[in-house]
């Protein structure tokens, strides 16, 4: 029996259409740049079409096969978010991580279905992009990359290819979903990323990646670019919490790209725990006479409260450098702030990949910095 991983990559010349247009067929390796891309790409660029910039646009299609057992998220390459770009990608970009952020299939750790066979994608060679952004689609990240790299590839279209025969075409899902997740960082095995060599070198190892990127503020000061490893508890001891540096005094500023917010502590507040079940047998009479000496002898009355801590967001009427913010106040003091939530408890705060969540409001974001208070 012939397993399509032991296939060497081998070339399918189709003839379609009446303008006899070649496409080209490869069949994927998990871990193995498709050199095809760039070699496609070469030969495009040297035909007189290729000179016209809008054509560069429709340069050639390839037919890539994909075995089964590759369609899945313990795929080393997805497990390793290889891929850089949205809609567009490198060409080092791997082909199932891709469909997967562009919604072909989904990111599942099952196989799937034994009645299919594999999947068959067409790509559409382009130019090299300016710089390729990062979006999580499918709950897929992908990567961020700042220039040009030999050639880039969008993909056209999708089927599944079932064992018995017939072929069931796929559609794109092209939304962005940005779920809340657990905001532990453990900085005990973290790692600097300078390249994108080592960022593969370092999960290979299955450590904890932090990327971390400089952006300009609304003042055009440098601040970190908003990574929730960046607002995420760094251990399991209290002190470590994110809530119990912001109890200390520390405020978090963030920013969106047009408005800056504050999170802060802002006291404690007590919570009812319980109530007192002798206190609803009292006579109204009996208890309103009784009243002052209840209360020299330092009875709560008729429920126990505990002490909670909660915190203030709010929007920042005017983005500041940090020396005037200093000179004022840190943090805030009201009449610099609209206040969007008060008494929130911890739990109302929810981190995401994109942004942040308040009272389940979302607040996308760009950047974010810590500042201590005055």
């Amino acid at each position: 029996m012939v397993h399509y991983h032991q296939l060497s990559i081998c070339y399918l010349n189709i003839l379609i259409g009446a303008g006899k247009s070649e496409v080209s067929a490869i069949v994927y390796k998990a871990g193995e740049c498709m050199q095809e891309l760039l070699k496609s790409w070469k030969e495009f660029e040297a035909t007189p079409d290729a000179r016209n910039t809008e054509n560069q646009q429709n340069g050639p299609t390839l037919e890539i096969r994909i075995p089964a057992e590759f369609v899945t998220s313990t795929n080393r390459q997805v497990k390793g978010a290889q891929l850089w770009g949205t809609d567009v990608y490198t060409n080092d970009s791997d082909l199932v991580a891709v469909l997967m952020h562009t919604g072909y299939c989904s990111p599942t750790s099952s196989p799937p279905p034994s009645a299919i066979q594999e999947l068959r994608a067409t790509v559409r060679v382009l130019p090299p992009q300016d710089s390729y952004t990062s979006t999580l689609r499918n709950n897929v990240r992908s990567r961020a990359w700042g220039a040009g790299i030999g050639c880039s590839f969008r993909i056209e279209r999708c089927c599944i290819v079932k064992k018995g025969g017939g072929a069931i075409d796929l559609e794109p899902r092209l939304s962005h979903t940005s779920a809340v997740e657990p905001t532990l960082a453990p900085v005990a095995v973290e790692r600097t990323m300078t390249t994108r060599a080592a960022a593969s070198n370092a999960l290979r190892q299955q450590r904890f990646v932090r990327e971390v990127t400089i952006q300009y503020n609304l003042c055009n000061e440098p601040w970190l670019k908003y990574s929730i490893s960046i607002v995420a508890d760094k251990g399991l001891k209290k002190s470590l919490y994110t809530s119990a540096r912001l109890k200390k005094g520390e405020v978090i500023y963030l920013e969106t790209h047009f408005n800056r917010y504050e999170l802060c502590f802002s006291g404690e507040k007590p919570r009812s725990i319980g109530s007192n079940s002798n206190a609803s047998d009292l006579e109204p009479e009996k208890h309103q006479n009784n009243s002052h000496h209840h209360l020299q002898n330092g009875d709560r009355g008729n429920t126990e409260h505990e002490l909670r801590d909660v915190f203030r967001w709010s929007r920042c009427k005017k983005a500041m450098p940090e020396v005037a913010m200093r000179s004022i106040g840190i943090p805030l003091p009201a009449e610099q702030v609209e206040v969007l939530q008060d008494n929130l408890e911890w739990e109302d705060v929810q981190w995401s990949q994109t942004g942040v969540w308040v009272s389940g409001k979302e607040y996308p974001l760009a950047r974010v910095h810590f500042l201590s208070a005055n």
